[in-house]
């Protein structure tokens, strides 16, 4: 079952231009957009009648030379159908809106993408303070490993730092 045009419709009045683009088909939706909109589009997209992707089922980053794709993919039992989301956002200062609170599953996983790639989550309840944050990683761990700038300090500790290997 496509998701409706209503659905469509409201995401588009919601999210505006920061709306790059949205495609539907019996699989569900794929969108991309931008910080800005993340959370008005994440709210439509929870409570709409004809969306309610109410599961949040995985967040993850890869990070380019340039930029930093975060993914949210979401899941409707309502109508068994997915949603991918695409925010891009360029890696010097790479700060979205945490929708932890729209979908409490996404705190750790915010936290996740902290720790591997140093996203930053504005309004996260532990964004303040990064040793906080750290959810993988040592409190005291310097830098983010999935990072393509990323230069491990080989400390000899297996608790504090990055391991040489043979």
């Amino acid at each position: 079952m496509m998701p409706s045009d209503a659905g469509e419709d409201a995401l588009r009045r919601v999210g505006g231009d920061g709306i790059e683009s949205l495609t539907a088909d019996d699989g569900g939706i794929r969108l991309r957009v931008r910080p800005a909109v993340l959370r008005a589009v994440s709210v439509t997209l929870r409570d709409h009648p004809e969306l309610l992707y109410g599961y949040p089922a995985d967040l993850c980053g890869t990070h380019t030379a340039d930029e930093i794709h975060l993914w949210y993919r979401l899941w409707s039992h309502e109508h068994g159908r997915a949603a991918m989301m695409d925010v891009v956002v360029p890696s010097e200062n790479p700060v979205v809106p945490s929708v932890s609170d729209i979908w409490p599953g996404f705190d750790w996983h915010e936290r996740e993408c902290f720790d591997m790639l140093g996203m930053r989550f504005d309004g996260h309840p532990r964004d303040g303070d990064p040793s906080r944050m750290r959810i993988l990683l040592p409190e005291d761990w310097t830098g983010h490993p999935f990072r393509k700038d990323y230069k491990p300090v080989f400390t000899g500790d297996p608790l504090h730092g990055p391991q040489e290997t043979n």
